[in-house]
């Protein structure tokens, strides 16, 4: 394989995840994020890096690689990695449960974590103070805060860009994010002790992959709005799965269906990163949790069902005994839930997981960089891919690398800048 040499190549081949780490462990004189050209959070260059800031920035980089310290307490699942334990549930409390994307039970987790005193605080994603279109990290050490935080932000965040001055700080703390910003806490783990002294839980949310904001713009203009009238904005939540919703400052209100938001009338483009991604089901955190879908038909159901559930997993010694903690204190429920259930109802990401070997076998054919794996089974679940799964996968990275589809704007070019016409 061909690795990536630098920052600037991670992102100008659409390898970078856009969680902010470098931008925290080289300071704002170097690196600062920005929301990229194409709508993707992106680390911008202020100067020339020299060449042990270039070292330190790919030792910790997931788009350079997935080294971090997989859990290996239990023997993997050939798609979705350790589980020592695996259960469907929800928060208990009605508030949390309703506002959140799912059951809440990541939003329980982290209330607990808060009020049990385990940890000081809870680094996740929120509504951007200044654009309720956008998302910014908070750091939140109250109940409140953190349901305020709960439900899908889909769209660019950077979790980690602070993440320095976090551990600077001395605080003890939890992480809440998609499973690419967990990969680089545990990088960064294997160069900063700190990492594991400071954050005890590292919590993840199954992902589908990381759209433009451009896609959210997008929803303003079909309902036929201007981004800037705009003073509340959601995926997800307020049931299950939960309308998208928007609501604009002259009163005026917009909502539809989540199988109209994606597979109707969204059209959006994920990160190249995404599309080769072999973690969408977190198997680096301590606690992973996702949708425990209504099945109709051996299928997924997206209609409203009113109170959600989650199936969640734990990955860790920790994360099962912080899901036992959470039982016993009340802030969570849960019932039995088996491995065929799990493989029916999430079998997107069987099919994702198998394709990876092949698209990075297309960009290999190419001279095209990718990350490295380590023990995430890439070859032993490529090997279970159809021949038309593997055709399919390869001829489609093929194609795309050598159109450079897969490529970004330069860590040196402009920002996002939003198209203001509506539909």
């Amino acid at each position: 394989m061909r690795a990536a040499a630098s920052i600037e190549e991670i992102v100008e081949r659409g390898l970078c995840t856009g969680c902010g780490a470098c931008a925290s462990l080289l300071g704002g004189d170097a690196l600062r994020m920005d929301m990229s050209p194409e709508g993707f959070m992106r680390p911008r260059g202020q100067r020339p890096l020299d060449k042990g800031e270039q070292q330190a920035v790919l030792e910790i980089c997931a788009g350079r690689a997935q080294h971090g310290a997989a859990p290996a307490e239990a023997k993997p699942h050939r798609i979705f990695g350790a589980m020592l334990h695996l259960a469907k549930g929800h928060a208990t409390d009605k508030e949390i449960r309703f506002w959140s994307a799912t059951g809440g039970v990541l939003t329980a987790l982290a209330v607990y974590l808060v009020e049990s005193g385990e940890v000081d605080g809870v680094l996740q994603i929120g509504v951007a103070s200044d654009n309720p279109l956008h998302n910014e990290p908070r750091f939140n050490t109250t109940r409140e805060q953190i349901v305020a935080s709960s439900g899908s932000r889909y769209g660019p965040s950077a979790p980690l860009k602070d993440i320095a001055a976090l551990l600077d700080s001395g605080r003890r703390f939890a992480f809440v994010g998609k499973p690419c910003d967990v990969a680089t806490l545990r990088n960064l783990a294997l160069v900063d002790p700190r990492v594991d002294l400071q954050i005890p839980y590292m919590l993840a949310m199954v992902c589908g992959g990381n759209p433009s904001i451009a896609a959210t713009y997008n929803i303003v203009r079909r309902f036929g709005e201007d981004h800037r009238d705009v003073d509340e904005f959601r995926y997800r939540g307020h049931g299950w799965p939960g309308r998208t919703y928007l609501h604009t400052r002259q009163g005026r209100a917009h909502s539809q269906s989540y199988d109209e938001t994606w597979f109707s009338n969204l059209t959006y483009e994920l990160m190249f990163r995404c599309k080769i991604c072999a973690d969408g089901t977190g198997e680096h955190a301590d606690v992973v949790a996702g949708d425990c879908w209504v099945m109709e038909d051996g299928k997924p159901s997206h209609r409203e069902a009113g109170d959600g559930w989650n199936m969640h997993i734990a990955r860790t010694v920790r994360g099962r005994q912080l899901i036992e903690d959470a039982l016993v204190a009340g802030y969570i429920h849960e019932e039995a839930f088996s491995v065929a259930e799990l493989e029916a109802m999430h079998d997107d990401h069987g099919t994702k997981k198998r394709s990876v070997l092949w698209r990075l076998a297309g960009l290999a054919l190419t001279g095209q960089p990718f990350p490295c794996y380590g023990g995430l089974r890439v070859v032993q679940a490529g090997l279970a891919a159809s021949w038309r799964e593997r055709w399919a996968a390869f001829r489609g990275t093929l194609a795309r690398s050598l159109k450079r589809r897969n490529r970004e704007s330069p860590i040196t070019s402009g920002t996002f800048v939003p198209d203001t016409k509506t539909s």
